[in-house]
């Protein structure tokens, strides 16, 4: 389950990266992305609290997403 989400917020990155130079920043489509990446994210945190797991780092290096 925690690597479903890891990549569901991967894939909702790289769109909303897309749609926000697309479209701009502040672009209700790219604002969408953010809050759904969000939530997706706040799910992440209740899930490895849950598991008594410490939270994970997300690092962007140039163009690519690491999680640790």
């Amino acid at each position: 389950m925690r690597d479903s989400i890891l990549e569901k917020i991967e894939l909702l990155r790289q769109q909303m990266v897309k749609n926000g130079l697309e479209l701009g920043l502040s672009h209700p489509d790219v604002l969408e992305y953010s809050q759904r990446i969000d939530r997706l994210h706040n799910q992440l945190l209740e899930l490895d609290s849950a598991q008594g797991k410490q939270p994970y780092r997300f690092v962007v290096f140039e163009k690519q997403a690491h999680f640790a």
